[in-house]
Parts: C-alpha cells; sequence; structure tokens
C-alpha cells in the first residue's frame, strides 16, 4: 500500500488511476461486445462493474481518507451501482438465455423492470443503513403509509400488474397463441404488466386487463398443441336414416384438405329436435386461425351435398306438410303396402304352394324391420325361427372358418331372401347375415307362418319338397352324383324336411 501511495504521490495521481481504470474496462468491454453477440446486450452492465472498480481504487488509494464525507456518497452509489449491474447480468442469463433462447418460452421487459425495482430498493435501504448509517426505521414506517396510499389509489391497476405477474409465472398464454378470453377471441400480440393485447379474427386488436383474464375463463387452442377439435352443427329431417347422413358427411370432410383425418372425423346424434334430427360433426384442425373459413366450406359442401341426395334440412326454418288423413287414406297406404309385400313373397320359390289368399293373410301378420349398415341380424350358430326377404338395401353372407376368421362367401341385395330352414324345422344359423347397406327386411317368423300350416297341412309336403329338391341339386354339383342317386337322395332329404317341419310346427302326421 505504501508502494501504491508513493506511486501515486497525489490525490490527483490517485484520480487519473482511476479514470484509466474506467477508460480501460470501457475499452475492453467494447471491443469483446463487438467480437461477441452474447456479451453485446450486457455490454452496459459490465462497464457499470468497471466503474465501480475505478471508485473503490479511488476510494482505497486515498480518496477515503482526504474526503470522507464525500467518500461516504461516493461508496455508496458505488455499491448500489453494482448491484444494479450485477441484477441486469443475471436477468439477462436467466431471461434472455435460459427462458427465452433455451426453453424457447417469454421474458417480458416489464418483467424485468419489477424485479429491478423491488430488488433496488431492497438495496438501497440496507446500503442506507450499512453505509450512509440512517436509521431506516422511521423510513421503513413512512414508506409503509406511502405505500399502502398508492396501493389504494391504484388498486385495479396493481391488481392488473399482479395477474400479469402471474400470467408470467404460470404461463397459461404466451405471445402467438390463440385465445379466447374477456369475450373475445384472438391472436395474443403481447402480454404487459397492465393487458393482454390480442388481434381479433375481425383484424381488430383488443386489451384485456389481466385481472380479467386471470379471473375468468381463458381457453387457450394452441395448447397443448397446434391441433385443435371443432364442431358444427346440422339439423336433418326424421325422414333420413341416422347412417345415411353420417356416411353423406363424412365423405364431405374427405374433400376438405384442412381436415386432418387423425383423429378421424366424427358424426354423432346428439339430440331429437321438434322437427329434426340434431347431428354433431367433430373433426381436426391445425390452422386456427382459419377456423372460420374451414367451418364456411364444410357448411357450404353440405348444402350441396344433401341438395342433390334429397337430404332435408328443416332447421332453422320449419317445414310443414298438410295432409288430410281418412280412413280411405289408411286404406289406400294399406293396401299399397301388402301390394308390396306380395310382391316380393311372390319371387320366393319355396312360397310358390300358398295361395293368393293364403299369402295375403301371411302378409297381414308379417312386419317390415329396418337395419343399420354393419348390424347383424342373424348370427351363424344362433338358434332361429324367422325368415327375412330383403326389401331394400344389401347384405353379406359371412361363414366362420375354423380358425375363427369369417368369410363373405355372398351379397345378396333386394328380392333375395334367407333363413327359411330356420323358419321350417328350426335349425341352428349356417352362416351370420351383416347389413352392408342400410336395409329394411320383410320378417316371417314361425307364428305368423304357423297359422298358415295349420290351415292347410298339405302345404308343409310342397315346402318339403321344393327344400329337398334345392339341397339336392346344390350337392349333386359338388359331389357329382348320378341321376339315380340324385333322385334318391331327393326322397330322402324330402322325407327328413317333411318330419322336422310337422314337429316344429306341432302338425299331426
Amino acid at each position: 500500500m505504501e508502494l501504491v501511495q508513493v506511486l501515486t504521490g497525489s490525490l490527483l495521481w490517485t484520480t487519473l488511476f482511476s479514470i484509466a481504470l474506467f477508460v480501460g474496462g470501457s475499452i475492453a468491454t467494447t471491443f469483446l461486445a463487438k467480437k461477441s453477440k452474447l456479451l453485446k446486450p450486457i455490454a452496459s452492465g459490465l462497464k457499470l462493474i468497471a466503474l465501480f472498480v475505478a471508485i473503490q481504487a479511488f476510494l482505497v488509494l486515498g480518496g477515503r481518507e482526504q474526503y470522507a464525507r464525500f467518500a461516504q456518497h461516493l461508496n455508496f452509489w458505488s455499491w448500489l451501482i453494482v448491484c444494479f449491474a450485477f441484477l441486469r447480468l443475471v436477468l439477462y442469463m436467466y431471461g434472455d438465455l435460459f427462458v427465452v433462447r433455451w426453453k424457447k418460452g417469454s421474458f417480458p421487459a416489464a418483467f424485468k423492470n419489477i424485479i429491478t425495482a423491488a430488488v433496488i430498493s431492497a438495496a438501497t435501504i440496507f446500503l442506507l443503513k450499512e453505509i450512509m448509517e440512517v436509521n431506516i426505521t422511521s423510513l421503513i414506517a413512512t414508506t409503509t403509509v406511502l405505500t399502502a396510499t398508492i396501493g389504494l389509489a391504484f388498486q385495479s391497476t396493481l391488481a392488473n400488474m399482479l395477474a400479469g405477474l402471474s400470467i408470467h409465472l404460470e404461463k397459461p398464454l404466451k405471445q402467438g397463441d390463440w385465445i379466447s378470453a374477456g369475450g373475445h377471441e384472438g391472436h395474443v400480440l403481447d402480454i404487459t404488466l397492465r393487458s393482454t393485447r390480442i388481434r381479433t379474427i375481425e383484424n381488430n386488436e383488443a386489451f384485456i386487463p389481466n385481472s380479467q383474464v386471470l379471473s375468468g375463463t381463458v381457453m387457450n387452442y394452441s395448447l397443448p398443441d397446434q391441433m385443435c377439435i371443432r364442431k358444427v352443427s346440422v339439423g336433418v329431417s326424421y325422414q333420413i336414416a341416422p347412417n345415411t347422413v353420417r356416411r353423406t358427411i363424412l365423405d364431405i370432410l374427405a374433400q376438405v384438405p384442412d381436415v386432418h383425418r387423425q383423429p378421424e372425423p366424427l358424426v354423432r346424434i346428439v339430440s331429437y329436435g321438434d322437427f329434426s334430427v340434431n347431428y354433431e360433426v367433430r373433426y381436426a384442425i391445425h390452422d386456427f386461425q382459419r377456423h372460420l373459413n374451414i367451418e364456411s366450406e364444410i357448411m357450404n359442401l353440405i348444402w350441396y351435398r344433401f341438395k342433390r341426395d334429397g337430404i332435408e334440412i328443416p332447421f332453422p326454418i320449419r317445414t310443414v306438410h298438410l295432409k288430410e288423413i281418412t280412413a280411405e287414406s289408411r286404406r289406400a297406404e294399406r293396401e299399397q303396402a301388402i301390394a308390396g309385400t306380395l310382391e316380393l313373397i311372390g319371387k320366393v320359390d319355396f312360397l310358390s304352394p300358398l295361395s293368393l289368399d293364403e299369402r295375403r293373410k301371411l302378409v297381414e301378420t308379417v312386419g317390415v324391420k329396418a337395419y343399420a349398415a354393419g348390424e347383424l341380424p342373424v348370427r351363424q350358430g344362433d338358434a332361429g325361427d324367422s325368415f327375412y326377404i330383403i326389401k331394400k338395401g344389401t347384405v353379406d353372407v359371412i361363414v366362420a372358418k375354423e380358425h375363427g376368421e369369417g368369410v363373405v362367401v355372398a351379397t345378396l341385395g333386394p328380392g333375395n331372401f334367407f333363413g327359411e330352414m330356420s323358419l321350417l324345422t328350426g335349425a341352428v344359423r349356417t352362416a351370420s347375415i351383416r347389413v352392408k347397406e342400410d336395409a329394411e327386411f320383410v320378417v316371417i317368423d314361425r307364428e305368423s307362418f304357423r297359422s298358415t300350416l295349420v290351415h292347410n297341412p298339405s302345404i308343409a309336403e310342397s315346402l318339403s319338397r321344393i327344400l329337398s329338391e334345392r339341397q339336392a341339386a346344390l350337392a349333386a354339383q359338388r359331389e357329382k352324383l348320378d341321376s339315380v342317386t340324385l333322385e334318391r337322395r331327393k326322397r330322402d332329404e324330402s322325407g327328413k324336411l317333411l318330419h322336422n317341419i310337422r314337429e316344429f310346427f306341432g302338425l299331426q302326421g
């Protein structure tokens, strides 16, 4: 120390040495900042540290002894400056480097300013007590009263600031997210301590106080990822089968490029309205900014497709059909339905022994049942006592192999039939029937057919003969039977079938 004092010699040399330290540190900092982009933002902080080192050198080399009071103030301000410099360096490394660059998060300047103000205020009080030897008790009391007064005067502003801090800490939203908050929906432009600024779909800017954002419900369409499930609703007439509506809408969605295939779109019934079946259509998109355009495109395609396919949309208008219902109109409708069913039954070969009157009586006891695509009205191995004539739609005949997998062996359409052996003998189903397209069946069950056989037992013989001939013909193709063997097979099969029919229906032999 004595050597340094000898070298400096006087306060002038001390001052010049301190200035040289500051200038040298500043030049070095500037040079390094030009070489490194990481150091450029903290160049001012490093210069403040160089200033602190220069001031402390001045005080140690003689400034404190010669100017005690001035040195006390200078020491106070130098420590306050270095606290500020180190704080800014820490905030830069944590906020800009760690949070923003590494974590790809957000660390607003306003947040830095609040932390800086809080830390510098605490440091000022501490330095006043330790360096300036000020009694801080009265100062704290005065500050408390002043703080309470300011808090009451700026209550709403402080609430927004605290809410802004919570938003930055909890991160329910960030810049670039699409959100719905405070009754507004839009793209987050900025989050300040007072408000959240968003650009709405209408290209307007909305400033939502942070207290409203935090206290209300925030829907963030950008979390957990960019994929978003949207939905539209449509009402369809009760006359249109649900599977037809579902199939048509899914076909429409497949034509919209912005609708993603995974997860698959969903069409479901949500309610039965006064005049329409109400459907909800759910689909996935990734560009939320275009969700209104995508929704419009879907609704546009639905209108045109429904118009082409004759699918009526009674909502939002009420379609009223005036129809006078009389006994005569009911009788005409019933006669029309009976005529259609009679025509179908007339195409069934094994029912040909029935007279027209017997067919009509049978038709009056049977019903028409509708099945949706994918349903199984008949399952292989189940017991059965009903016979089906396809009135509308198509079905697949599926036979299960030994390994358990089903194989489609035939596809049947309108006019075809199945289940005659179960109807006449109660035999188990030899195949499953799966509806391929929505279908309607004329269903004849055991009780309906029993009355026909009871009134005319001789029909059983005709039925057994026709069915045995069909089965024998199939066996002849499969087993290459000669004519003699074929005739014997027909007699044997006919006898067995007749016995089984009489036993199943309780007829006398």
